[in-house]
């Protein structure tokens, strides 16, 4: 994570823009880590049997970035959404790899 002044501290529009396109490069090289444990996770759910969507696993990911995000002072519904987007697109692109069961 990169160093950056608090939002308060920003004297302009020109840092506070600088200091969010930080915020966003940082954003996508973490959602591409996470994106390598997906991959991950394809060849150990095929050598186990086990289908793209697990449901319980789904349901226990989103409660616990929502409560997260409560602890963090961030809308939860926010989080919720945002989640359930990514999880469905990490579900999607395992079932191309994943044969039904």
């Amino acid at each position: 994570m990169t160093y950056r002044k608090p939002p308060q501290d920003c004297a302009d529009m020109a840092e506070l823009r600088q200091a969010i396109d930080a915020i966003d490069v940082e954003l996508v090289k973490l959602l591409r880590d996470r994106a390598d444990y997906i991959d991950r996770a394809v060849t150990l759910k095929r050598a186990n049997g086990w289908p793209a969507r697990i449901h319980s696993r789904v349901e226990e990911v989103i409660t616990n970035v929502c409560r997260t995000a409560e602890a963090e002072g961030l809308d939860p519904e926010l989080v919720e959404g945002l989640w359930r987007d990514m999880v469905n697109w990490s579900i999607t692109r395992e079932a191309r790899e994943i044969p039904e069961t």
